[in-house]
């Protein structure tokens, strides 16, 4: 089995699950850690912060949408 696909494909679905103000206190945190992260010169912050993004539900680099 091909553990890093299962992993991908269950944690959206897992965030997707949770309560609403807990989803929300994600997303929040995602958008200011993405925002946190341009800041830095090191380019794996950037890359850490888009797997978050995308494991939240975050698309592309608009941290307006949820």
């Amino acid at each position: 089995m091909n553990w890093s696909k299962w992993i991908l494909k269950l944690l959206p679905n897992l965030v997707a699950s949770i309560s609403a103000p807990l989803r929300e206190q994600l997303v929040k945190f995602a958008k200011q850690f993405r925002e946190d992260a341009k800041k830095t010169p090191n380019p794996w912050d950037d890359f850490a912060a888009d797997v978050i993004c995308f494991v939240v539900g975050i698309d592309g680099q608009d941290s307006s949408s949820t």
